[in-house]
């Protein structure tokens, strides 16, 4: 088969990878067929293997595509892309999951305690509920597929995911400490039932077409007001 420059085709190549991101975030990588992209796309599957050799190629694909904020670096891509060397995609992940940062997070857990404790919850959680809003998709692929595709628990659950629950455990310690939070018997849990409450609003509740139409904002400042009053003394 002949190999093709992707900037020939470029427009295609995204089509194909936003299709993707729709059938793996429906189905998860195990259950997710080339067939089924096509369909999405509206071709015949041939045309999908024109641009990718496969699944795990695609997956591949659709992970980068995701993650990067410009999409030239796919003009450069030869195609049909072949898959990825063992190890490539998730090491991949592991690097923009270390470049992720928290900045307002980050900031509160330099100090012992705020004047405020109430104005810095509410920007730390709200800058939880940007970060998931804005990735929904890729996170929503994530979730979907990290039980099915080699290595992508560690990376994701056991990578991402725990590095921001332990700086949240941390700073409800911190602020209980100095009595501008409730103290509570499981630190952790309640850390993780704060992120998974946020992220039940940005990637689950979307999901759901009984609650889809509700305004986001309003979503957001619901659940940023039920949490702050949940945690703050």
């Amino acid at each position: 088969m002949p190999i093709l420059k992707a900037d020939l085709s470029g427009k295609r190549l995204r089509e194909l990878a936003e299709a993707a991101t729709d059938v793996f975030c429906r189905r998860g990588y195990e259950r997710s067929q080339m067939s089924d992209v096509a369909k999405v796309m509206g071709v015949a599957v041939g045309t999908v293997y024109l641009y990718v050799s496969g699944k795990e190629a695609l997956f591949d694909l659709t992970i980068r595509h995701g993650s990067e904020e410009n999409e030239s670096w796919m003009d450069a891509l030869e195609i049909p892309i072949q898959p990825p060397a063992p190890g490539a995609t998730m090491a991949y992940l592991e690097e923009v999951f270390r470049r992720t940062e928290w900045p307002l997070l980050a900031k509160a857990l330099r100090k012992k305690q705020v004047e405020n404790a109430a104005a810095e919850l509410d920007g730390v959680l709200r800058e939880q509920f940007g970060l998931m809003r804005r990735h929904r998709r890729g996170l929503l692929l994530l979730m979907r597929s990290a039980l099915e595709f080699p290595g992508l628990t560690q990376v994701f659950i056991h990578g991402l995911r725990d590095r921001l629950l332990d700086q949240f455990a941390k700073l409800l310690r911190i602020r209980a400490a100095a009595g501008q939070y409730r103290a509570v018997s499981e630190v952790r849990a309640t850390a993780a039932t704060v992120i998974q409450t946020i992220s039940w609003a940005n990637l689950q509740r979307p999901l759901d077409p009984g609650l889809l139409s509700m305004d986001e904002a309003a979503v957001e400042t619901s659940v940023v007001e039920l949490l702050a009053n949940g945690l703050l003394a």
